[in-house]
C-alpha cells in the first residue's frame, strides 16, 4: 500500500509542475485577441508575411488594414464581419480591386464590439455599391482597432 501512495504522490507533484509549465507559455500571449467562447465573426484575410518590412510593402495599396503578429508571421485582415454572406461580399469586393483574399472563422468575445458590427453588417446586407461597402469595411477596421486592440 506504502508504494502505491509514494507513486500516487509523485505522479501528482510531476502532473502539477506540468500544467504550470503549459499554463505559463500562454500568460504573455500577443496574437488576435480572439476565445472559445463568444460570437464568430469572418475574418478577411489578405496576406502572411514574414516580417514587418515585407508586409508594409505589401500593403501599401490597402486603404485599411488591421495585423496581428503570430509565430513571428504577420497576418494583414482587410475586413471583420459576423455575417457569412456579408465575407463573401467582401471578399468579391477585394477581388474587383484586383487583391485576393480568404475568409478566416475566430471566436471573439467582446460584447461592444460586437453590438457595433450588427448594426455595420445590416447596412453591409442591403448595399452593393462599391464605395459603401469600402466605407462600412474601414469603419469596422477602425473600430476594431479602438475598441478590442487598443480597448479604449
Amino acid at each position: 500500500m506504502k508504494k502505491y501512495l509514494l507513486t500516487f504522490l509523485i505522479a501528482l507533484v510531476i502532473g502539477f509542475f506540468l500544467s504550470e509549465f503549459f499554463i505559463r507559455q500562454y500568460r504573455d500571449y500577443n496574437g488576435i485577441k480572439v476565445s472559445n467562447v463568444g460570437d464568430s465573426f469572418y475574418f478577411i484575410q489578405y496576406g502572411v508575411f514574414s516580417s514587418e518590412d515585407s508586409m508594409e510593402e505589401n500593403t501599401i495599396s490597402l486603404e485599411n488594414y488591421v495585423y496581428n503578429i503570430q509565430d513571428n508571421m504577420y497576418y494583414v485582415y482587410v475586413g471583420i464581419t459576423k455575417k457569412k454572406e456579408n465575407a463573401d461580399k467582401i471578399v468579391s469586393h477585394y477581388k474587383s480591386l484586383g487583391y485576393d483574399a480568404i475568409i478566416k472563422e475566430y471566436q471573439l468575445n467582446h460584447e461592444e464590439f460586437s453590438n457595433l458590427i450588427n448594426n455595420y453588417d445590416e447596412v453591409l446586407s442591403v448595399t452593393n455599391d462599391p464605395i459603401a461597402i469600402s466605407s462600412v469595411i474601414n469603419q469596422v477596421l477602425t473600430k476594431y482597432e479602438e475598441v478590442v486592440i487598443n480597448g479604449s
